[in-house]
């Protein structure tokens, strides 16, 4: 069982470093704050869709604003950590105690990137009626979809 929790973390810390690392996979140039920028235009625009009331569409900015911020401290943490576990992994002589450290820190640090995520979703869909929050979910797999058609796109087979 630890196992699979285990791989399951790797494949979703793959993921994540495909969106955190490379901005958009085809489109060579653009930067993390371009596309960023293109997000929170794309997300206003499917606001103002979804006629989202004003007092509503200031919460969800509010969240987005709030949340950007903690991720960018997770991140932070993140990138800390993977430092911290490649050193251990590097040194001429491996210590088990500071590699299992190290890789409960990265593991740690990665679990609370994916709650910020779960955590601002739920709060943007509870601003919403439910025919909302089923426009916006496909809008943003949409987004999901353009930015990073080979990692998004679920794989399923029979």
């Amino acid at each position: 069982m630890k196992g699979k929790l285990i791989f399951k973390l790797g494949l979703l810390t793959t993921i994540l470093s495909f969106l955190l690392v490379i901005p958009a996979l085809g489109q060579t140039g653009q930067t993390n704050e371009e596309l960023g920028k293109q997000l929170k235009d794309y997300k206003a625009n499917i606001l103002k869709d979804l006629k989202i009331a004003p007092d509503k569409e200031k919460a969800l900015v509010a969240v987005e604003e709030k949340f950007s911020l903690q991720r960018g401290e997770i991140v932070d943490n993140s990138k800390k950590a993977w430092d911290t576990l490649q050193a251990a992994l590097a040194a001429p002589k491996s210590d088990d105690a500071k590699v299992k450290e190290a890789v409960t820190a990265y593991i740690d640090a990665q679990a609370k990137l994916f709650t910020s995520f779960k955590q601002q979703l739920d709060e943007e869909l509870a601003q919403m009626s439910p025919l909302q929050q089923g426009k916006y979910l496909v809008a943003m797999e949409k987004w999901r979809q353009q930015c990073m058609p080979k990692v998004c796109i679920p794989v399923t087979t029979k």
